[in-house]
């Protein structure tokens, strides 16, 4: 999978990025920012967007999943977060993306592999 992973924590971004490397997936992209995300996602049209939910200031995760997801620039979204709000999650699952508490890495590798929404050929 082509995956652009996002996340304002240094160590946690550089942390997922390895990881989904190391389970051989392409990282095309690494964003801290909504903003940049948004750009990556438009630019490298990733299969899958793993993206944080809280990253002040400025766009959160589930702003962000709006919008690749209305413009259909990543093929699925999985928002990895330790926020657990139901409303923020059932908004977040609303628009189509996945909700993964964070630390499970298992469960975000899991994810990420058939996650894949976008039709053969797109």
């Amino acid at each position: 999978m082509r995956v652009v992973v996002v996340d304002n924590d240094a160590d946690a971004l550089d942390l997922l990025a390895l990881d989904l490397r190391l389970e051989g997936h392409e990282v095309v992209a690494t964003a801290s920012d909504g903003l940049t995300a948004v750009d990556a996602c438009r630019r490298e049209r990733p299969d899958v967007l793993v993206v944080d939910y809280r990253m002040p200031p400025g766009m959160n995760g589930v702003e962000v999943a709006r919008a690749v997801l209305r413009d259909g620039s990543a093929g699925s979204v999985i928002v990895y977060s330790n926020y657990n709000d139901p409303a923020v999650i059932a908004r977040a699952e609303s628009l189509g993306a996945r909700w993964l508490s964070k630390g499970d890495l298992r469960a975000l590798r899991r994810a990420v592999t058939v996650h894949d929404r976008r039709p053969p050929g797109a």
